[in-house]
């Protein structure tokens, strides 16, 4: 809630110039929901029913975006280090920044991961002068990259990758595709997720 009150005032323009950011899995194959027309006898057949994947293969992504446009998605391979993330700021985040802002008064979002406030993370981004939010911990529904993870799985539902390296493929094929309306509309929602913290007086939120 004090997060959400000192930036309940914050303009439009303010909020264009965050690059949110963070990390998602995504299943080898989309979970979808199907609906069937049967008889009171045909719960259990096999024709009313769909095989489950127990353990499915899955990627873990790195991606940021703005409300100009999506940066760079970085695919991680094995368990994410505080060194690897280091190497993501210095090769994917940055770069990214630079090609979706044209000035120096940008901010930089990441939520509360060990390994992004790792004294070697925290250390680059002070030498390199990036500003950063005092994020608040346990506040997914204040991150608009949140739905953006859910609308590009939703995108991908129809995807057949064979495997994960296909997975990514066609992820970061949509990835790019995507509307730069909707970005900008995600952004432009902080307020009303500020309010909505507000309103709920901390406690979950629609978003």
């Amino acid at each position: 809630m004090a997060w959400a009150k000192k930036h309940l005032n914050w303009s439009i323009e303010d909020w264009h110039k965050v690059l949110w950011s963070d990390e998602s899995p995504f299943v080898l194959i989309y979970n979808k929901k199907f609906r069937v027309w049967r008889t009171r006898h045909e719960r259990y057949s096999t024709l009313a029913t769909q095989a489950t994947v127990k353990h499915d293969k899955k990627i873990n992504v790195w991606g940021c975006f703005s409300a100009h446009g999506v940066g760079n998605l970085f695919r991680i391979h094995g368990i994410m280090l505080k060194e690897h993330y280091n190497n993501i700021l210095i090769t994917q985040m940055l770069p990214s920044a630079q090609r979706l802002f044209n000035h120096p008064d940008w901010i930089f979002q990441q939520d509360n991961d060990p390994k992004h406030t790792a004294i070697i993370n925290k250390t680059w981004v002070a030498n390199n002068n990036i500003s950063t939010f005092n994020w608040p911990a346990q506040s997914p529904d204040l991150n608009p990259i949140e739905n953006l993870w859910s609308i590009l799985n939703q995108q991908c539902r129809d995807r057949r990758p064979r495997n994960e390296n296909e997975l990514f493929q066609i992820l970061e094929e949509k990835w790019r595709s995507l509307d730069i309306g909707l970005l900008t509309r995600l952004v432009d929602s902080m307020p009303r997720r500020c309010q909505a913290v507000i309103d709920s007086k901390g406690f979950p939120t629609k978003y």
